[in-house]
């Protein structure tokens, strides 16, 4: 199985157990030994290595005793591979990535975040009180939430930014007005500087965010049959964690797995839903939310942080609007994959809305967003 950066593999052991036999199902995540473009990202950007100390030490500390999980869990680690429980195997499995998610999807989603960013919370206040201090979990690993990709001087997100450039101009409805044109030309390196700084730590409080919320990361539990309504959801990959103001991973999680005008006319909604999870997990742990986290300042964060979820979007969007054969085939090669990523963004994207209809429709609408909220204000 090839993922979009790991190579992916099943394991299943038979155990004869007092005459008993037993099915164990084990997903493993390796770095990549079929695409050499793959395996250097990886490795340059030690995002191997950050996942596995996520899972190994902070995993351990935020793990929260009566709370429902929000993660798989790692059951060996190896040096190039991480064997983890197959969460197939007990029910779980992602969404059609062509299916937006509907309330009973984002419900289900924004109820797990909020059990994940909790985790980070009650974690900080046991460690604050016990220390007789206040305690933030970036002070003792700052070095291992960091950017990753996320860096104008990174060759990916670089790409992203130029590529996305590229499209607007031939594509945007706004690219036959040539003074509007060149002032978004001048402003939209600035813009996407702009998100990058939101990813920092500030003064409002933070938590460890996961910063990579598209579909193929959230996995949902079906209480009958698959795609009824789901009963459980659980995050996985977290090889982009950092420290940063929740609401990012929020509006990043509506902004890249919902539809644009429901989002908007859902946006309050959903905001309020998370925070009153969050109210609630905090509240059964003995925490007053106000404390940590007014409601209007998560409010303003959100509509501040909107820009990180919209361009993490227009990161994540030309990458996976694509059907699985074509993904493999594309992104399976590795000179296929160093180009696109490292060298020329733009010209996939252009050559991908010339030819697909939908994928033109659905990117183009991320980055006219970009134009309308930050670049033609």
């Amino acid at each position: 199985m090839l993922g979009f950066l790991s190579d992916y593999w099943k394991l299943k052991v038979q155990l004869l157990v007092k005459e008993e036999r037993k099915l164990l199902s084990f997903f493993i995540k390796a770095i990549s030994t079929t695409n050499e473009a793959k395996a250097n990202m990886v490795k340059e950007l030690k995002l191997f290595d950050k996942e596995l100390f996520f899972y190994n030490v902070i995993k351990r500390q935020l793990e929260i005793s009566g709370m429902k999980p929000w993660s798989a869990s790692l059951i060996r680690a190896l040096p190039e591979a991480m064997v983890f429980d197959d969460l197939n195997a007990k029910g779980y499995q992602t969404k059609n990535k062509f299916e937006r998610f509907d309330e009973e999807h984002t419900l289900q989603a924004l109820n797990t975040l909020a059990r994940f960013h909790a985790s980070s919370i009650i974690y900080e206040e046991r460690k604050s009180k016990s220390l007789m201090r206040k305690y933030r979990i970036n002070e003792e690993f700052e070095n291992y939430l960091n950017r990753g990709g996320y860096k104008i001087s990174d060759p990916w997100y670089y790409q992203c930014m130029t590529g996305a450039l590229e499209a607007v101009k031939k594509y945007s409805k706004y690219n036959k007005d040539k003074e509007l044109m060149d002032k978004i030309d001048k402003q939209w390196r600035e813009v996407w500087q702009a998100a990058l700084k939101l990813s920092d730590s500030t003064n409002q409080r933070c938590v460890i965010c996961h910063r990579d919320l598209w579909n193929n990361n959230i996995l949902f539990r079906y209480k009958d049959v698959p795609n009824s309504e789901p009963d459980d959801c659980v995050l996985v990959d977290f090889q982009a964690v950092r420290y940063q103001e929740p609401a990012g991973d929020v509006m990043l999680l509506l902004y890249c797995n919902l539809d644009p005008i429901y989002r908007e006319n859902k946006v309050n909604f959903f905001l309020n839903y998370y925070y009153e999870q969050l109210k609630r997990i905090l509240f059964e742990k003995g925490i007053q939310i106000n404390d940590v986290l007014r409601k209007e300042l998560f409010l303003a964060s959100a509509e501040e942080q909107r820009l990180w979820g919209l361009v993490v979007s227009a990161c994540l969007i030309p990458q996976f609007w694509l059907n699985d054969s074509l993904t493999t085939k594309t992104f399976g090669d590795t000179e296929n994959f160093n180009q696109i990523l490292s060298k020329n963004k733009g010209a996939f994207i252009i050559k991908m809305m010339a030819t697909n209809q939908d994928y033109k429709g659905t990117v183009m609408s991320v980055f006219d967003e970009i134009v309308e909220r930050y670049c033609v204000k």
